[in-house]
Parts: structure tokens; sequence; C-alpha cells
């Protein structure tokens, strides 16, 4: 006979909704249900990654190893206030980048999670959007909007690329802030 242990298995299926085991990140559910309404209105920037070429790389590596090559590079958004999701697949995942001191430029942050992933012979498209007011109800409309981002890239041929929204949305009577700032002097940049 077995013997189960009644709160051992639900900290067990707490444990498995909330962590992602392959990547150790947070599970979609988990974002929505718990992280988003805790951290709603410091959420600055929402960025979409999908993973380019899953099915080969999973061809070339084994599913283990796509996981651990993943799994190390987005441990690289622990430098920062950011949470990270793995959202329907395994080849999409989710960053919400929190308004804060320790906020980074999220060009910058996408950019080291690249190199990371290049680092283990795989790359990603990324969607960055600033999230709008009207959004920090759910995080669905903030993500939708950066998945197009990435879908238009693709489209175009794009791969391995990180794609800005090109507007702050910042009120009128707020300075922007020089992380901003900063990739939305990039994006200019590159449009030229």
């Amino acid at each position: 006979m077995f013997k189960i242990n009644a709160s051992q298995l639900t900290n067990e299926m707490l444990q498995q909704y909330r962590t992602d085991r392959a990547y150790g990140c947070y599970t979609r559910n988990c974002l929505e249900m718990e992280i988003w309404p805790a951290v709603a209105k410091r959420v600055r920037f929402v960025a979409f990654c999908d993973v380019d070429q899953m099915h080969q790389a999973n061809e070339l590596y084994g599913y283990a190893g796509v996981d651990r090559r993943i799994k190390r590079a987005i441990n690289t958004s622990r430098e920062s206030d950011i949470a990270v999701a793995r959202w329907y697949s395994g080849d999409e995942l989710v960053f919400l980048v929190l308004d804060g001191p320790r906020m980074g430029d999220p060009f910058q942050f996408a950019e080291r999670i690249q190199a990371r992933l290049r680092q283990g012979g795989l790359s990603a498209t990324f969607g960055i959007v600033e999230v709008r007011p009207h959004e920090v109800r759910s995080p669905q409309m903030a993500v939708r909007r950066a998945a197009k981002l990435v879908q238009k890239a693709k489209q175009a041929g794009r791969r391995a690329s990180i794609n800005l929204e090109q507007t702050l949305n910042a009120p009128a009577n707020a300075a922007a802030p020089q992380s901003a700032l900063g990739w939305l002097g990039r994006l200019v940049a590159m449009l030229w």
C-alpha cells in the first residue's frame, strides 16, 4: 500500500503550479494569477521571447540539452527586477521588467539573454513593449502587443532580433527615464 502525505502532495502540486520544471522559471498560470496582481503597478515593460527554430534545436541538442541552454540563458534575468515565465510552449517566454532602482534598460537586458542563448547555440526573437496604464489588470494585452512585434519580425525574416515598440506612452508631464531614452535612441538609430 502507498501512504500519501497530503501536505507533501499539496506542496508538490503548488510547486508544479508555480515553477516550470524544465526552465526553473514561473509558469504562465503563476505569472497571471499570482505575480502580475502583486506587481502590476510596477511593471514597466513586457518582453515576449520566442526561441528561434526550436524544432531543429531539439533535433540537434536533444530536448534536455535545449532546456539546459534556455535555463542557463534566462537565469541572466536575475540581475535586476525581472520576473520570467514560460508562456504557451517551450519556445515562448515572457519577461516582466519592473520599475525600480535596479530597473535596467530592456534592450540591454534582451541583448544579455540573446548573448547567453548564442553561447548555447540558440537564438531568439524578442518583442518589447511598455505597459500602458489600462493594461494593469492583466498581462494579456501587453503580451499580445509584444508577441505581434515578434511575429512581424519573423515574417519579415528578422529572426534573432530585438524589436521595440515605437512609442513610450509616458504621461505628458513625466520625464522619460534615462533607460527608456537609451533604448529609444538605439531604436531611432537602427531605423536610420
